[in-house]
């Protein structure tokens, strides 16, 4: 652990080499410091407003279920029907009927029976 004596000598050598090197730096640059600090002071006294307080993972959350929300509700609520007409559900039918499966296994079959000709 360090002593007083020690705190207090590295204090003061601290002290100096700032002091040094505050001395040795060009005016512009203090100005430009200087200036940015009083820029930085005068936004701690602007209120901060209400939705800064929450992180921001939180603001985007709310953000986010707002959303899915109106976009549910609005997809529920829709008057728009989606029907399929009639001809295409006696098609679907017919297509998977048990016969029409059978028809599918044997396909191979059909394919080579239409390419070779008819002698009969």
């Amino acid at each position: 652990m360090m002593s007083e004596i020690d705190e207090k000598a590295l204090v003061q050598n601290l002290r100096k080499m700032l002091d040094e090197t505050e001395a040795e730096t060009d005016p512009r640059i203090k100005m430009r410091l200087r200036a940015a600090r009083l820029r930085a002071l005068d936004a701690l006294e602007t209120p901060v407003p209400w939705y800064a307080h929450f992180p921001r993972w939180v603001a985007a959350g709310g953000i986010a279920t707002a959303l899915v929300l109106v976009l549910t509700v609005s997809l529920w609520t829709s008057k728009e029907q989606y029907n399929v007409p009639s001809g295409q559900v006696e098609d679907l039918e017919l297509l998977t009927t048990k016969e029409q499966l059978e028809l599918y296994k044997d396909l191979d079959f059909f394919r080579w029976l239409e390419t070779t000709e008819h002698t009969g």
